[in-house]
């Protein structure tokens, strides 16, 4: 059934094979729709499809894939066609994915950002089961790193010329405390 899906929106759609391209078209699709790029993770993914028509879009892998998100401490499946409608923070009538809920496969059917202020992600399962997590936990290291990179730069040029005004006013306190002591030792002996 997914199969014909994916048939039913090939036509105007953006198909992408190529392990370089389908990590730009998967970065792309998330970053656009403002969702964290560790939601596809990308491990032998042959073809990455975009309708931007109809805003379905799908991943075709090799095989099945097992994957452990460490952040989460949890276990999902990524079947070897996953499925969706991609918006703006949302991911809707998800088909593929599976995690696993207590001893339970369920399979995720909704994942959306309803507060981006908030930082956090919502799943959703077929039984209603909805389950809320840090985007961060979502989100690829690399991507991390990036922003990290971008805002230290300008706060490095701040806090430079900061340490060198602050450093003779912290040996001036240090001084007069040192010089303090001395004198309630002097008192202290007379």
């Amino acid at each position: 059934m997914t199969s014909e899906l994916i048939a039913s929106h090939r036509e105007n759609a953006i198909v992408v094979t190529g392990d370089e391209a389908i990590k730009q078209k998967a970065a792309e699709l998330t970053k656009n729709a403002f969702l964290p790029s560790g939601l596809i993770p990308l491990g032998e993914i042959v073809e990455i499809g975009h309708n931007p028509t109809t805003g379905f879009f799908w991943t075709i892998r090799k095989k099945k894939l097992e994957y452990f998100n460490k952040k989460i401490n949890k276990k999902s499946t990524f079947d070897t066609e996953v499925t969706a409608f991609i918006e703006e923070r949302r991911m809707k009538k998800v088909t593929g994915v599976k995690s696993k809920e207590l001893m339970l496969w369920v399979s995720i059917t909704d994942i959306r950002i309803d507060d981006p202020a908030s930082g956090k992600i919502i799943f959703t399962a077929t039984a209603g089961i909805t389950k809320t997590f840090l985007v961060s936990a979502f989100e690829d290291d690399n991507e991390v790193k990036v922003e990290v990179k971008k805002v230290a730069e300008p706060v490095k040029e701040v806090v430079e010329p900061v340490k060198e005004v602050v450093k003779p006013v912290k040996e001036e306190v240090e001084v007069k405390k040192v010089e303090e002591a001395a004198e309630k030792v002097v008192e202290v002996k007379n």
